[in-house]
């Protein structure tokens, strides 16, 4: 059966407001793919990161600079451990971690770094993750601890 004029011309622009509302929904769904992507970078990144400050501070205690003075981050105190975790945090937001470095037991509450050998140094890191997308929430604080035993 042929199509009157009179009716083709009603079916006008259909194509693009079905175009528009199709489009619409794929970028939303691959911008929330590639958000997602980030938030999981982001979060492998802290508990790797926690990881990474303990076992920078492990090897790096009170005795540590004992036979070696040519280190010259021997000893590293909470300051150098922060400065190296956000060394290795690429694509990141440096201003958004926060590292909180502790020896125990100690004859304190806590002690700050460089631990003495046998004593166990704590490390956290703290990110706080900002979504770009509209639909997600707006932040995402991503913490992880690692704690181990100083070797040096």
């Amino acid at each position: 059966m042929m199509r009157s004029v009179r009716q083709k011309n009603g079916e006008a622009g259909s194509a693009l407001v079905e175009f528009a509302l199709a489009t619409v929904i794929i970028l939303t769904v691959l911008f929330g793919i590639i958000d997602m992507g980030r938030a999981l970078y982001a979060f492998d990144w802290v508990s790797d990161a926690a990881r990474r400050g303990t076992r920078y501070a492990m090897v790096r205690g009170t005795s540590s600079c004992t036979g070696s003075p040519q280190l010259s981050d021997c000893k590293a105190g909470p300051p150098l451990i922060t400065t190296y975790i956000e060394g290795n945090a690429f694509a990141l937001d440096q201003s958004a971690i926060t590292v909180i470095a502790q020896c125990w037991p100690s004859s304190h509450a806590f002690d700050p770094p460089p631990c003495t050998p046998g004593k166990t140094v704590a490390v956290t890191v703290q990110y706080n993750f900002a979504f770009l997308s509209p639909f997600t929430p707006h932040s995402w604080t991503m913490t992880s601890s690692s704690i181990r035993t100083v070797s040096q």
